[in-house]
């Protein structure tokens, strides 16, 4: 039995790992880039309107032909705004794992490479998305990658905080839990919404509002 100056005992080091340590430098910055590229190259979807004409224009006739081409372009806007926001969204996933956590082994690497290849999809897949955002796979694409990034998410805080491997001893345990049953929101929600659009594609993105509506419902009932 340990004495009462006996030191603590050393986090459990993960089995397998070929390399370890502290410095998580390089790892969140090349995190931010991809997050960074993949949030600039959304914009690569907005195109300036071509005006054709036959013959000289008035600037009263281009003005209104121009407002006329960009109020049709109007859904690639909106696509290029929910894109944006959702890859920020998942940036703040990132940061605020990355921030409790305080250690890596190669395990955590290769399971933030796999967040990051799937986050350098997003804009093909949402530039997919808002093109045909009326048919039943552009739909079924969309939420399995949503559901996939969601579901890596968790898999990658779970293997970080089981027995405390990666993340500090006096981590909150009930963020933890809370943190582990968010995580599990997106792979279960954007997949009910894949079954939903074999039924009605509007149906399945109304059910994509349970992304908004289940955290204030975990906040309340994940208490143990």
């Amino acid at each position: 039995m340990a004495g009462p100056l006996a030191p603590p005992e050393a986090p459990t080091r993960s089995a397998g790992s070929e390399s370890e340590g502290e410095d998580l430098g390089r790892i969140v910055s090349v995190s931010d880039g991809v997050f960074a590229f993949a949030l600039t190259l959304l914009v690569l979807s907005l195109t300036v309107p071509s005006i054709v004409s036959t013959g000289h224009l008035s600037n009263a006739e281009t003005s209104g032909r121009l407002g006329a081409a960009l109020q049709s372009d109007y859904p690639a806007f909106v696509g290029y705004v929910f894109a944006f926001f959702l890859i920020a969204n998942w940036w703040l996933v990132h940061h605020r794992m990355f921030a409790s956590i305080r250690r890596y082994d190669s395990t955590l690497v290769w399971l933030n490479f796999l967040v990051l290849l799937e986050v350098a999809a997003m804009p093909f897949v949402l530039s997919v998305y808002s093109a045909y955002s009326d048919t039943q796979v552009a739909v079924a694409l969309f939420a399995a990658e949503q559901g996939v990034t969601g579901g890596t998410f968790a898999l990658l805080w779970w293997y970080a905080t089981e027995r405390h491997r990666l993340v500090a001893p006096t981590i909150d345990p009930m963020r933890v839990r809370r943190t582990r049953a968010r995580g599990l929101l997106a792979p279960v929600v954007f997949g009910l919404s894949i079954l939903v659009s074999f039924v009605s594609v509007t149906g399945a993105e109304f059910v994509w509002l349970g992304m908004f509506v289940a955290p204030h419902f975990l906040e309340r009932h994940v208490r143990h």
